[in-house]
């Protein structure tokens, strides 16, 4: 599907439930997971608050702030029409009287994620009767435009390059926080406009958790979720690398979790459950005994989906009957607690497509020494 595909659906749904006018906000703040509905609707990424205004019929209106971002809007988006404000409800409201539309036959979606203020007044202009279409909107980009495919490939290739360069120069006495902004720094160079990262390390590890500046010793175990966005698509993989010699202990549990993941991904099919796949994975864990470390406080999910636009299909977890589809796109990743190892990370971008699942990676996940 292309970006136009997934309108003509929105606005063939707006048809069938008697919707004139869908308004997608966004707060400007961008998350891993978190849907952006500004995103889905124009391909635009916000550097503030920012709304479209789709019309059932008629071309679609892209407001944002602050009023002097309108230039590049414009630029990024020219499929739509873009216009700078400093208040988006007072916007709004301007469009709203001089077109002349029922609330009732308003939809929206991302309005809750928005700051209470701006919620309550566009409630309020509303008069608390549009209609919260979240599902409807976010559902129909469930599947990655072949634009957010080819965005999705590059930004593998900058996670490995990034986890390359972590290779290169993490050493004893270096910091984790060092280590965090060298290689957002590097994978920046190479295209990243944005980047999450976990980083840490040590002997045994409790869980992944941001980098502090705890400087590595010999014998630790280095955690790295990296996850490089480019062109507004992320892609992330998850690592573990040992500095020195791994343990047999270390070298059989990284193993496992491998043996765990590929087990989930061969379940990766169309017409695949979300939930079917956690189970696959969990199932190799559980028949080496280790059925108690596969769910909570210790794991909760094997994956998920991943921003800035729509997060389907959501988690790779139990609670999750999301139906698969061909250009689904999500990160698979066991990331497992084993008592005899701490906690350990392996994971991949998978692409769902016609037949088998696609790993984006070039190298799936391998226990790395880091010889002194």
């Amino acid at each position: 599907m292309d970006f136009q595909d997934g309108i003509d659906a929105i606005r063939c749904q707006m048809r069938e439930q008697s919707i004139d006018l869908l308004l997608g906000f966004h707060d400007g703040g961008h998350f891993i997971e978190k849907p952006n509905a500004v995103m889905v609707l124009s391909g635009f990424k916000s550097i503030g608050g920012a709304l479209v205004i789709l019309s059932r019929e008629e071309e679609s209106l892209l407001i944002v702030t602050p009023s002097w971002d309108a230039a590049r809007a414009a630029e990024c988006s020219m499929s739509i029409n873009a216009l700078g404000a400093d208040d988006m409800v007072n916007a709004l409201t301007d469009y709203l009287s001089r077109h002349r539309v029922s609330p009732l036959a308003v939809g929206t979606a991302g309005l809750t994620s928005m700051p209470w203020a701006i919620e309550e007044r566009v409630t309020a202009l509303l008069r608390g009767e549009a209609r919260a279409v979240d599902k409807m909107v976010f559902g129909a980009f469930r599947q990655k435009t072949a634009d957010q495919i080819a965005n999705a490939r590059a930004a593998a290739q900058i996670a490995e390059r990034g986890y390359e360069r972590l290779l290169q120069i993490a050493r004893p006495g270096r910091r984790e926080d060092e280590l965090a902004v060298e290689l957002k720094h590097h994978m920046k160079t190479l295209g990243a406009e944005d980047n999450f990262l976990m980083l840490c390390a040590g002997p045994h590890n409790r869980a992944v958790q941001p980098s502090s500046g705890r400087r590595l010793e010999p014998g630790d175990i280095i955690l790295a979720e990296i996850t490089p966005s480019y062109r507004g698509q992320m892609a992330q993989i998850c690592r573990t690398a040992v500095i020195g010699q791994a343990s047999d202990s270390l070298r059989r549990g990284y193993e496992l979790v491998v043996r765990s993941m590929m087990q989930g991904i061969s379940a990766a099919k169309p017409g695949a459950i979300m939930a079917d796949i956690c189970r696959a994975i969990d199932s190799v864990l559980e028949a080496e005994g280790y059925g108690e470390y596969c769910h909570p406080p210790h794991i909760r999910r094997r994956g998920h989906g991943l921003g800035f636009g729509s997060n389907r299909p959501g988690d790779v977890s139990l609670d999750n009957d999301t139906t698969l589809e061909a250009d689904m796109f999500f990160v698979m990743h066991p990331n497992q607690y084993l008592p005899e190892t701490g906690y350990l990370l392996c994971g991949e971008p998978v692409l769902i497509t016609a037949d088998q699942p696609e790993i984006l990676s070039e190298r799936t996940a391998s226990l790395t020494e880091i010889r002194l």
